[in-house]
């Protein structure tokens, strides 16, 4: 049905008149609605050419400030706190410094700015709806002339993101058909922030990729990916420095080319343990190089689960660590080792007890404690030297140990003091044989660095373990010591070279006697060998 001409025409929105002024060409470009759309379209020229955040809401205060007649052009946040937090800036902006910073005491968590952050509604001309705060607000920004105000929320990624305020000097500064322009405005930058969040998180995710390879490359440290079926997909430049496998070789060996006759296979069940169950890992173990040469590893296994919980990959970090176990097994060894002989030193031989006497004890086996001194070294010493006498030592040392059987031990205490733990005799026929092959060896003659030869006799003290008697080994060694006693003092008499202490040596309260006796000897004193 056709309108009456005579009835009157509907009212129009405001957007067709505004869009019905520009298709006609009456918005005249000196007008305030005309620097507004002025500063529309510089605006989206800039989203047209940019990607970046800060390059955007610094030239949406830029603009404003250039094409319209606003004074002050702001985008802010409000936090959690109620802070105001300045994300880009232009104009007068003297005032915010009074403003943000709280210096007048304005209340500003229920102002115009945190009414608009909360309600999401643009504010335009009008944002004082109290008395009070007309009155506080109109006081703060006398000074400035500044005389209205525009506030408009921005939205990101479907949320509340910041606010756009403007400030101008004349009063009602915001008509209408200007209002509609600035939310056209915001609702473009709104949507191209939108726009560039996927964008931005893309950008973010290659950033993070790529810091991560160069990461990865350049670390000291070798790194492994593997699926969930231990497939090699990936590895580092340290991990081919270090094993001197390519990704290419090492996916067709396998990890377990890594591994040797001196691997640990105890690590190895537990590495396996640890992949069938949670995954983690983190131990040491001996590998092997491509060119057959081992290393330490330290070894760490860290899985990648997926949202459902199965594990998707496993990332497997592993560094040299060969150059501090060497230190730490020099360390340890210097703290067992006599550093002239390489035998032995008091600490190695009580480390060797503890594990050598209870083993006696479990198996009811035999244990001989023989302490050594050596007759004729101190005239060595006095005639050729130190270093001559640190010879002889080292010479004495070499063959004490390549004599004695490998269940046997060899320390020395200091000077030319050394102690053999013979284990495993079945009768003291047995260790008597042994005790004479000794004997032989260690008479044999010994040559100088000078020329010289010189030679050097045993006296020997020996103490038998029974389970008789303490297990205690400071007492067996002191028994061995009173036996030593006996042999030195008895030298020129003896029809061989060591005493034998036995349970009847005891003092009366340790126990039953047994065995063949020997008289008691007392606590060494005088030593009458020219020694």
């Amino acid at each position: 049905m056709s309108r009456d001409p005579q009835s009157p025409r509907p009212p129009r929105s405001p957007w067709r008149r505004l869009w019905s002024r520009l298709e006609s060409g009456k918005a005249d470009p000196h007008s305030r609605l005309g620097q507004y759309l002025a500063f529309r379209k510089a605006v989206t020229e800039i989203m047209a050419h940019t990607r970046e955040e800060h390059l955007l809401l610094e030239s949406l205060c830029s603009l404003a400030i250039e094409c319209t007649p606003v004074k002050l052009a702001w985008v802010c946040r409000v936090e959690a706190d109620g802070s105001l937090r300045t994300l880009a800036d232009a104009g007068d902006t003297a005032y915010l410094d009074s403003f943000v910073e709280r210096r007048t005491g304005l209340p500003v968590d229920h102002g115009p700015l945190t009414k608009v952050w909360q309600e999401q509604v643009p504010l335009f001309n009008e944002p004082f709806q109290e008395e009070p705060l007309r009155a506080a607000w109109q006081n703060n920004l006398r000074p400035f002339q500044l005389r209205s105000m525009a506030v408009l929320p921005m939205h990101r990624d479907h949320h509340p993101w910041a606010l756009l305020v403007l400030y101008e000097r004349n009063r009602q500064a915001f008509p209408r058909d200007c209002q509609l322009v600035l939310e056209s405005i915001v609702r473009e930058v709104s949507e191209a922030l939108e726009d560039w969040v996927d964008i931005l998180r893309e950008r973010v995710a290659r950033e993070h990729q790529l810091l991560l390879g160069t990461a990865l490359q350049s670390g000291e440290d070798g790194v492994v990916l593997t699926d969930a079926e231990r497939r090699i997909l990936y590895v580092n430049a340290s991990f081919t420095r270090m094993t001197g496998y390519t990704l290419a070789e090492i996916s067709q060996y396998g990890l377990h080319h890594l591994q040797g006759p001196r691997t640990d296979p105890r690590t190895l069940a537990e590495i396996d343990g640890a992949l069938c169950g949670q995954g983690f890992f983190n131990g040491k173990l001996l590998n092997y190089r491509r060119d057959g040469q081992t290393f330490w590893n330290h070894l760490s296994i860290i899985p990648i689960y997926q949202r459902s919980g199965e594990i998707s990959h496993y990332v497997g970090i592993q560094r040299d660590v060969s150059r501090e176990a060497l230190a730490r097994e020099q360390l340890e060894y210097e703290v067992s080792h006599d550093r002239l002989t390489g035998l032995g030193n008091r600490r190695g031989l009580m480390d060797q007890v503890a594990v050598t006497l209870p083993r006696v004890q479990r198996h009811a086996g035999s244990l001989a404690i023989c302490i050594i001194d050596l007759d004729h070294f101190k005239p060595i010493n006095d005639l050729y030297g130190h270093e001559a006498g640190d010879h002889v030592l080292r010479v004495i040392g070499r063959r004490l140990h390549s004599t004695l059987r490998r269940s046997d031990y060899v320390a020395r205490l200091g000077g030319d003091e050394f102690v053999l733990l013979i284990e495993g005799f079945h009768s003291l026929e047995e260790l008597e044989m042994l005790l004479i092959k000794l004997e032989v060896v260690v008479n044999e003659p010994i040559h100088l660095q000078s020329g010289k030869v010189v030679g050097v006799r045993l006296s020997m003290g020996v103490s038998l373990y029974s389970p008789d008697f303490s297990s205690d080994f400071d007492t067996l060694l002191r028994y061995a010591d009173q036996a030593l006693y006996r042999a030195k003092a008895n030298k020129r008499q003896r029809s061989r070279y060591w005493e034998l202490f036995t349970v009847e040596d005891r003092p009366a309260d340790a126990g039953k006697a047994r065995g063949p006796a020997i008289t008691r000897t007392p606590p060494l004193g005088s030593d009458e060998d020219e020694n």
